[in-house]
């Protein structure tokens, strides 16, 4: 009776123990859906979950079923969802460390054919008898109620088993070994989850004969998902990350390389493909740094900085095929741990590129944003340069905008600004072509005149006055340019006293087109 006793009490517990495995899987599942959108591997994380809630469900209502007619009908239940425990789990691994493999993983669906055929005979009872035939002893104690007969399908289904759930292990850990600078946390605890639950399916298959670890297979089970779950969950914030930093890399315009420790590229962007790609000696893979720099020659080396434990050294090449120069910048990877050193970073910049970088930024800080003539900042530069007897006689040109507030205010700012391109073409067609022109403020523009004596500078203002009188776009409103002129002899003239004189002389003028108007 005691026997009895202590074996109904250790079957309760094995129920309260697949209870558990069922309930867990059920909140994982639950907190898993809202995750599925973010790691392609947790969709078959949800269905491994979701099959060992199963069968961890039907555990539970086998040993704690009150009634023994029931239990041949429920322990069919338990193996069929155990099948699909090893192909799932293969999907699992494969779309883990291979998320961009949706073909392949499409190819292997035809592994749920076995699962499928054995699911099926277990729960026909006519066909039981080619995977496994449940009979009842007449004592009704269900830890040791039901016989099991094992057939033909029932190994099948085993090897099966075992062949899909080693093939996605062995996929993980070769990649952990293959690629050791990838191991996440999340990937160290998924390692652990998938050990866990190799080691109580042997154990369960060799091990446990007599069951007296009956415990093991809910345990492990348990703490498996678990672990699997945790793993993706915070795993997919790192996937998440390496994503876009991967996709940084891919929008920087220049070649960006990374090397491991082994000098051994790793990760070359688009734009370093494609300067791969005119060195057709590289090999296709495993391409070591100095393999790489032997198509190269170093023009210039910058001294190697030491600064915040980083060090970095800079050349300028030219690469040998097609004499292309390169601004060429070395950074070490050190480890935030030890700071050791774990890798490197190239970036490749065309000396055309930077020149272009230059122009731009030179354009933008020197030139005027409306008419692209000078602004008030190169003009500052430009008289420091009126220093030279060479560049003298010099003119000076003070220009204003007739009418510009009257345009505006009846037209808008936008024909304003239409306005004032119109009296800058016409300010650049009516001078030559090595004269300066600076716009100093919204319709006041100043002409430098270098080598240039005052009668020819009248000359060029008659040629403005011309070329305003042709334009009839604003009619009937009155437009023009008013231009006072004055003249440095040599370097001894006081430059700002002649910009004073020419702005008198402006004033004058559009005195006098107010009064002709």
């Amino acid at each position: 009776m005691e026997t009895i006793t202590t074996i109904q009490y250790l079957t309760s517990l094995q129920g309260a123990l697949r209870g558990t495995v069922a309930f867990s899987g059920f909140i994982l599942f639950f907190v898993g859906q809202s995750k599925q959108s973010h790691a392609p591997a947790f969709k078959y994380l949800q269905y491994f979950i979701a099959t060992l809630s199963i069968w961890g469900f039907f555990g539970c209502l086998f040993y704690l079923c009150p009634t023994p007619q029931l239990l041949p009908i429920i322990s069919p239940f338990i193996y069929a969802s155990i099948s699909f425990v090893g192909p799932i789990f293969m999907l699992f691994c494969i779309s883990y460390t291979m998320p961009k493999k949706d073909t392949l993983i499409k190819k292997l669906s035809w592994i749920f054919i076995i699962p499928c055929i054995v699911g099926t005979t277990l729960l026909l009872p006519p066909l039981q008898k080619f995977s496994i035939t449940f009979t009842r002893n007449v004592i009704y104690i269900p830890y040791r109620d039901i016989r099991e007969e094992y057939h033909f399908l029932f190994y099948v289904h085993i090897i099966c088993n075992y062949i899909t759930v080693l093939t996605g292990v062995f996929v993980v850990f070769y990649k952990a070994i293959r690629y050791p600078s990838k191991n996440t946390p999340g990937s160290k605890a998924a390692m652990l989850a998938l050990a866990i639950f190799v080691g109580y399916n042997a154990f369960t298959t060799f091990g446990n004969k007599n069951n007296m670890f009956f415990w093991v297979p809910s345990i492990a089970s348990t703490s498996s998902m678990i672990l699997l779950f945790l793993a993706m969950y915070y795993d997919t914030a790192d996937q998440i990350i390496v994503q876009g930093r991967n996709r940084l890399l891919e929008i920087i315009p220049f070649p960006v390389m990374i090397l491991n420790n082994d000098n051994i590229f790793i990760h070359v962007n688009s734009r370093g493909s494609h300067l791969f790609s005119t060195i057709k000696k590289l090999p296709n893979q495993y391409v070591k740094k100095q393999e790489f720099l032997e198509h190269f020659s170093i023009l210039d080396i910058e001294e190697t900085q030491q600064e915040s434990m980083t060090p970095t050294s800079r050349h300028v090449v030219q690469q040998t095929d097609t004499k292309n120069l390169f601004f060429l910048q070395e950074q070490v990877i050190n480890s935030e741990r030890n700071k050791t050193k774990q890798g490197q970073v190239m970036m490749m910049i065309p000396l055309h590129t930077i020149q272009k970088l230059f122009a731009n930024l030179e354009n933008k800080a020197f030139k005027d944003s409306l008419c692209n003539c000078y602004n008030q900042h190169y003009l500052q530069i430009k008289m420091k340069e009126l220093t030279e007897p060479s560049v003298f006689p010099v003119s000076f040109l003070m220009c204003d905008i007739d009418n510009l507030k009257g345009i505006n205010d009846k037209l808008g700012h936008d024909q304003g600004d239409v306005y004032i391109k119109l009296c800058y073409e016409a300010l650049r067609s009516s001078v030559r072509k090595d004269d300066a022109i600076f716009r100093l403020g919204g319709d006041e523009f100043l002409i430098i005149l270098t080598r240039t004596h005052e009668p020819i500078a009248r000359s060029i203002i008659q040629n403005i006055d011309s070329t305003m009188e042709q334009h009839k776009e604003f009619e009937p409103h009155k437009i023009g340019i008013s231009v006072g002129v004055a003249t440095a002899i040599d370097t001894s003239a006081n430059i700002e006293e002649c910009l004073k004189v020419a702005d008198v002389d402006m004033y004058n003028t559009k005195r006098k087109h107010k009064e002709e108007r």
